[in-house]
């Protein structure tokens, strides 16, 4: 099987194109870190193949798409790229990268999943979604606002594409570069203090974890598992053991 993953040089993305190696499935890896990519690929063998783009601009998205048409088939897709959307007071949100943050959780996987329609024909879409997307937290609301635009972009794909499987994941609290650069602030918070506390007592998740549990439902869970849930929360004892 052939899987595409976005946003493969850290976090979740390279976690999940990490597991997906490991199960001796091929992964076409997408990320702007050249670095990391090479990482990834040294540590996974043959079968991921890396490509170095910025999928904010279309020269990045082409690259993607011209190398998927080549290959042919793509059993899914993972829609893990983001952008570090540092958590900052609503009157210091600033009008341009917000619609940075808009282009890349948003326009880039609607441009994604248009572009390879025939070839994801009878694969399955999986975005990262986020509870972030409908309950505020203080002075997160620039994350808030990209996710809730995307979960809805997520769920107008799920109503409107109907050769595809399209899957929702909620990861919880992760160990992802975002969180680190909360715990690492110096600016206190009440999601700074959460994520402390969260962090102290384990209930933090490392990457790896939630890249094995969607590994299992892109490669495991069958079509009627995926037509009878909407969404996939990691941290529902009925969802993680399906």
């Amino acid at each position: 099987m052939l899987f595409i993953v976005t946003g493969a040089s850290s976090g979740i993305g390279f976690a999940v194109a990490t597991s997906l190696a490991t199960r001796n499935h091929d992964v076409i890896a997408v990320a702007r870190n050249a670095e990391r990519l090479e990482t990834l690929k040294s540590s996974s063998g043959d079968r991921v193949q890396i490509i170095p783009a910025d999928l904010s601009t279309e020269s990045g998205r082409i690259s993607v798409v011209e190398k998927a048409k080549f290959t042919g088939k793509v059993d899914g897709i993972v829609h893990a790229a983001g952008s570090l959307i540092t958590p900052t007071d609503y009157r210091n949100l600033n009008a341009d990268k917000i619609v940075a943050d808009l282009n890349i959780h948003v326009t880039v996987p609607i441009a994604l999943n248009n572009a390879l329609q025939n070839e994801l024909a009878g694969g399955r879409i999986l975005y990262i979604d986020s509870f972030s997307a409908s309950s505020l937290r203080v002075g997160w609301s620039g994350y808030s606002i990209a996710k809730a635009a995307a979960q809805m972009a997520a769920r107008a794909a799920s109503e409107e594409i109907t050769e595809s499987a399209i899957i929702r994941v909620f990861p919880g609290a992760v160990q992802t570069p975002l969180v680190e650069s909360v715990l690492s602030s110096q600016q206190s918070s009440p999601t700074r203090d959460i994520f402390k506390k969260m962090k102290s007592n384990g209930t933090i998740i490392e990457p790896d974890v939630i890249g094995e549990y969607i590994a299992d439902i892109l490669v495991t869970a069958t079509d009627q598992q995926l037509e009878e849930r909407e969404t996939w929360d990691f941290n529902n004892p009925n969802d993680r053991a399906f």
